[in-house]
């Protein structure tokens, strides 16, 4: 399960940093990628024990990273299809 979690996270960090550049104008590609990798990130940080003080400031940061990715990267497509209407 972790070396899954692992190869998932960075599959998903390759994800984004090709995706910026080859979806430039679809940025709402890169802010849902950047939010799953977040919650990947919140996941296995919750999977370490003990969970130590660095461990919950990072689980605290990315969870709020997380649901600002989602926000404006749903902004981002919502905005989208209307420019398209």
């Amino acid at each position: 399960m972790d070396m899954l979690l692992f190869i998932a996270i960075i599959g998903v960090a390759v994800f984004v940093g090709i995706a910026s550049k080859k979806y430039y104008d679809k940025p709402y590609i890169v802010n849902f990628g950047i939010a799953a990798l977040m919650l990947l990130l919140v996941v296995q940080s919750i999977l370490m024990q003990p969970i130590t003080m660095l461990g919950y400031i990072a689980i605290v940061v990315c969870s709020i990273a997380f649901v600002f990715q989602a926000v404006i990267g749903y902004r981002n497509w919502k905005g989208q299809e209307y420019t398209k209407a």
